[in-house]
């Protein structure tokens, strides 16, 4: 199949935006990479500015922070799309100034948070780019939506012996939106991969795919991707890192979708592909005039106004017995109850959890308890601020989650005495 031409400005759209919000890491890391990823040929290079120009954003902003790792996460959805984040973290133990480097970021990230800066605004714009060059390259309908930031300072504790425990913080910068159509949906499966070419990644940089909902894996390319557990299918993430360039379409991973494929799979499509469907249905027409027959017998045959005399005429009057329950206890055919817990949706989920811990909590802690990824709770929680469900504050370096009337005394308004 012939590509359009703009096709391969995918992967130097990619490391546009890395370029564009991080300059100084990207460049410098890049710089051992393969000539075709480095130095591009001149058309290439050209076509490259001039979509990034005709959007308005500039490439490089004065708003560039150093980041020791870049992570590409890619959370793929039952329906095809696929939520793109864009994760940076910094090391602040690695500045030879931690605590300037520390204070700097954290004037950074209330400015990022409170304010769409030109960094958001190049990051959006680009990534509507890739989606455009995204729908030319595969021709399905795509688009970027559901935009989300954040920038936070995490601490991470380890284990030092008999001195205590040394705290490590972490600069962290995501952006992230919903990129429609990403994977090809198909009756039984989805496959996602065929928007790359040429993609590379630099030394201290990651790209992982998430499959998210119901879907499992079945199989991923390139097959040296690091995952979680014994087998593939019982993965929830797959993860290539390191200095590499992956080939046209790659990496690629094919999902398994929850329940399908269970018509072709039944006992009639089964019988249906060896001709023997009109034997079953045949046989069930047979079965249903038998059983009609026989009750049309007792009610209308020899005999039957004897047999309601008879019952009529009872000692005590009473009815026919009911039929025998099942011997186990079990409802006939009779489908499980859904717990409660099936029912909730996750922000019921994490409101219940506040609860439970007294109506506040940090959100170190709800990703903890819930086992979801760091991107996943960030999102779930600036959605559930802009509902008015929950509240966010800053206090330090950590972020404390409130539900409504358990919020800290410092952010009530004085009118609400």
């Amino acid at each position: 199949m012939n590509r359009p031409g703009s096709v391969g400005f995918v992967v130097l759209l990619i490391l546009a935006l890395v370029t564009g919000v991080y300059g100084p890491i990207a460049l410098a890391d890049t710089g051992s990479a393969s000539p075709a990823v480095t130095e591009p040929a001149p058309t290439e290079t050209r076509s490259a500015t001039m979509v990034a120009q005709a959007d308005g954003s500039p490439l490089i902003t004065q708003e560039t922070q150093d980041f020791d790792e870049t992570t590409f996460e890619i959370t793929v959805h039952e329906n095809g799309s696929a939520t793109w984040t864009f994760r940076y973290e910094r090391l602040f133990a690695n500045d030879d100034n931690a605590t300037a480097a520390r204070e700097n970021f954290e004037t950074f990230a209330e400015e990022f948070e409170a304010n769409e800066t030109d960094l958001y605004d190049g990051f959006t714009n680009q990534s509507r780019t890739l989606t455009e060059i995204g729908a030319q390259t595969t021709g399905r309908e795509m688009d970027a939506t559901n935009f989300r930031r954040s920038a936070q300072v995490e601490e991470q504790f380890t284990a030092t012996g008999a001195s205590g425990n040394e705290s490590t913080a972490t600069g962290i910068v995501e952006m992230s939106f919903t990129w429609t159509e990403f994977g090809v949906v198909e009756a039984d499966r989805i496959v996602v991969g065929d928007v790359f070419e040429r993609l590379p990644l630099a030394s201290n940089q990651a790209i992982v795919i998430e499959a998210g909902g119901d879907l499992t894996f079945r199989s991923i390319e390139p097959d040296d991707g690091q995952y979680a557990g014994t087998s593939l299918e019982d993965a929830t993430s797959v993860r290539w890192s390191g200095q590499r360039e992956f080939i046209d379409g790659r990496p690629r991973a094919v999902f398994d979708r929850p329940g399908a494929g269970s018509a072709e799979t039944g006992l009639l499509a089964t019988m249906s592909d060896l001709s023997l469907g009109w034997y079953l249905v045949g046989a069930l027409l047979c079965v249903g005039i038998g059983v009609a027959a026989v009750v049309w017998y007792r009610r209308r045959g020899p005999g039957s106004e004897e047999v309601a005399a008879t019952a009529s005429d009872s000692t005590d009057g009473s009815a026919p017995p009911p039929a025998a329950a099942d011997t186990n206890g079990e409802s006939d055919g009779e489908p499980e109850p859904l717990s409660d817990e099936e029912l909730m949706t996750d922000e019921d989920r994490v409101v219940t959890l506040i609860q439970e811990n007294g109506g506040r909590m940090k959100q170190v802690n709800i990703v903890e308890e819930t086992g979801w990824s760091k991107s996943k709770v960030s999102m779930l929680l600036s959605d559930m601020e802009d509902d008015g469900t929950i509240s966010k504050l800053r206090v330090g370096r950590e972020n404390i989650i409130s539900l409504e009337g358990f919020e800290p005394e410092a952010t009530k308004s004085p009118f609400d005495e």
